[in-house]
């Protein structure tokens, strides 16, 4: 099986109080609390294995996002920031 890069294959929940502030350009700060922990595929090796990175799962919106998503639909200059609150 070819898993595609930027698919999640592992989620952990978060505990309560993680965010991530988002911004792009002039636009004023969003704030998006954190759900889970995402293990997402980066990138393919030839002998068949994948490396991966943990990136926060979060609602935007009515929907969950992982950094590569946010970074991958953004227009350019998105501003990306994980904190705990």
């Amino acid at each position: 099986m070819n898993i595609a890069t930027g698919s999640v294959i592992n989620l952990a929940p978060a505990n309560p109080g993680w965010v991530v502030i988002l911004s792009e350009g002039n636009s004023a700060d969003t704030i998006c609390p954190v759900i889970g922990w995402a293990t997402v595929v980066q990138a393919h090796m030839k002998d068949g294995t994948v490396t991966t990175r943990v990136e926060p799962a979060f609602l935007w919106g009515e929907q969950v996002w992982t950094e590569t998503d946010a970074r991958e639909h953004s227009a350019g200059g998105l501003r990306f920031e994980i904190t705990r609150h």
